[in-house]
């Protein structure tokens, strides 16, 4: 595995890169070849390097990243960072602390075999230090594990059958960054609750809208699903990690989340 540090640092470039308006690639690379990802990977470490050393690219440095700019259909290179390095200097630091901190705790966790004292500890108020921060450049992280996702159920362990997403016009782009979530029966949650705990989590503005199930019908018929859009496909994906379904508590009340697939008619 590589250096955690580093790995964030990564994600919270492509991450920056994408707020600039350049494509996401981070939902697309798990169906890439390795080859491939370690060929991004190390442009973008570089690309990290050559921030830090705050001088102009030379003559055989200028492109530097051809195969991110292959794959994102885009011009980019170190000088692009050059002369943009105190935005993204800014850019990155702003992504490590809003997203990276937020989606990465239980996989850091993990590597970094965190112990809890007790559970109540590990869900709410336990901080990992990640060796490589504070960085010399971009600062400090604060990541607090909440436990919040820190197990997944199957299917067959749900207390009824997952209903199936409705039919809709979201764009593909859309669908990416959509969380499918299902309630239990009889403990249903409202749009304002769907958002207290998702932009407590990820950031005030991490959650673009929440579109809980309408036309309830039947005598105390209440809603038991909904979809969550996110700002970021790299939010769905982190809170899954890899994971089909995660279950989440919040306030006594259970509820599951998957990713968002479009079923057409």
């Amino acid at each position: 595995m590589r250096d955690p540090a580093e790995s964030m640092l990564v994600i919270a470039l492509w991450l920056w890169l994408e707020q600039e308006g350049y494509p996401n690639i981070i939902s697309k690379m798990t169906s890439w070849p390795r080859f491939f990802l370690e060929i991004l990977f190390s442009e973008a470490v570089s690309a990290l390097k050559f921030l830090e050393t705050n001088q102009p690219p030379t003559s055989s440095e200028e492109g530097g990243m051809n195969f991110t700019s292959q794959v994102m259909e885009r011009d980019i290179s170190l000088q692009l960072f050059h002369e943009k390095r105190l935005d993204a200097i800014d850019g990155i630091k702003k992504v490590l602390n809003s997203v990276c901190a937020k989606i990465f705790t239980d996989i850091l966790a993990n590597h970094l075999k965190v112990t809890p004292i007790s559970e109540a500890e590990i869900r709410f108020n336990q901080h990992i230090q990640v060796t490589g921060f504070p960085h010399e450049l971009f600062g400090n992280i604060e990541i607090v594990w909440k436990g919040f996702t820190d197990y997944a159920i199957s299917a067959e362990e749900l207390p009824w059958s997952f209903p199936g997403p409705e039919n809709n016009t979201f764009s593909n782009e859309e669908n990416n960054r959509t969380l499918f979530l299902t309630f239990s029966r009889g403990f249903p949650m409202k749009e304002t609750e769907v958002r207290e705990i998702f932009s407590g989590l990820f950031g005030r503005d991490s959650v673009v809208d929440v579109h809980i199930q309408e036309n309830v019908s039947g005598n105390n018929a209440q809603p038991v699903f909904a979809r969550l859009v996110f700002r970021s496909a790299t939010i769905v994906d982190g809170i899954l990690n890899g994971r089909i379904i995660t279950r989440f508590h919040f306030r006594g009340r259970y509820f599951w989340g998957r990713k968002y697939k479009h079923i057409s008619d």
